[in-house]
């Protein structure tokens, strides 16, 4: 039956499951932390290396997110909101453990193997392994800048939100960050 009532409540607005969460509504908790999950864990996984460091730091995104339910007041999206907890999570853990390193493996096209050039796959790959490597050397508010706006396709002013950064401030971390990957990367253009 809760599997029937879940289903249903996947329907629902963020607000509505927002609202019902700080009612003490866990299956509405959990239909938000299904529906952000994956966004959450894709931003976690280009900026952190291990990939047991990207499962904690979800979780304690969806820990943090459920004690901060009461003290939500909406001045941004769920979506952007949990973010901003991520990013926090996410530079909590840099402060004690030091560099970071993204992972561009999820940016690799999922084609069938039959239908690609040869040529082109190791130009790509070889391109990717660039990027991903150029990535690794930008300061973090530069790279998460970068994946938040070109990975995640969030406004200027969702990431100010996420990154507690002006919107000139993100404009400004965005530009670096793609000036810095430009020249890293002008051998490929």
């Amino acid at each position: 039956m809760t599997d029937q009532f879940d289903g249903l409540l996947t329907d629902f607005s963020d607000e509505v499951l927002v609202d019902s969460a700080m009612l003490g509504d866990h299956a509405a908790f959990d239909v938000i932390v299904r529906r952000y999950g994956p966004h959450l864990y894709r931003f976690a996984r280009r900026l952190l290396v291990s990939e047991s460091d990207v499962d904690d730091i979800v979780q304690e995104t969806c820990v943090a997110a459920w004690r901060q339910l009461p003290g939500f007041q909406r001045r941004s999206s769920t979506k952007t909101w949990l973010f901003a907890i991520c990013s926090r999570k996410i530079s909590d853990f840099y402060r004690k453990v030091g560099s970071c390193a993204a992972d561009m493996d999820e940016l690799r096209e999922e084609a069938d193997p039959r239908l690609r050039d040869p040529s082109e796959e190791v130009c790509g790959t070889a391109f990717l392994d660039a990027l991903e490597s150029e990535l690794d050397r930008l300061p973090l508010r530069q790279r998460a800048a970068w994946v938040l706006r070109e990975v995640e396709g969030m406004t200027y002013p969702q990431i100010a939100v996420v990154l507690e950064l002006s919107p000139d401030a993100v404009r400004g971390q965005h530009a670096r960050a793609r000036r810095n990957l430009g020249v890293a990367l002008d051998r490929w253009r």
